[in-house]
């Protein structure tokens, strides 16, 4: 008998591996990409399912319900924790606000129904986007 071991994240997402082209990710592995994004991706997709079936009683927007789900999961802080400053173009290149940092690529963007996208980036920055809304929050998830 042969195991499958299918992640949640590679069934309900999709996955654009190094979304931008960046060139200095050009290189890299494609399995490379996936395994830096670490369980980010599940706790992604376990906040859009949760989104999906019904946030009762939430009276915040949608993208402030799936931070705060991915914070749940994640249970060492995230979005309500360690919030970056800065800004997403609209590729999912992080801006960072200090003038000595590079932008950085996303090495995957992951979504949801086309709403919702997750960006991972290097050192387990994430931000995550509502697509209808151009709402985004950053942080760290390491």
């Amino acid at each position: 008998m042969t195991d499958l071991n299918i992640r949640a994240a590679d069934l309900i997402l999709d996955r654009v591996l190094n979304p931008t082209k960046a060139a200095e990710l050009g290189a890299a592995k494609p399995s490379a990409l996936v395994e830096a994004c670490g369980l980010i991706p599940d706790f992604f997709a376990d906040a859009c399912i949760t989104l999906a079936l019904g946030v009762e009683g939430s009276t915040q927007s949608a993208l402030d319900d799936i931070a705060d789900r991915m914070d749940a999961v994640y249970g060492c802080g995230g979005f309500g924790s360690y919030p970056f400053d800065g800004t997403l173009s609209s590729d999912g290149t992080y801006v960072s606000p200090h003038e000595d940092d590079a932008d950085l690529p996303p090495l995957c963007r992951f979504g949801f129904k086309g709403t919702f996208h997750c960006f991972v980036y290097q050192y387990g920055i994430t931000a995550i986007r509502d697509n209808t809304t151009g709402e985004f929050k950053i942080a760290r998830f390491d």
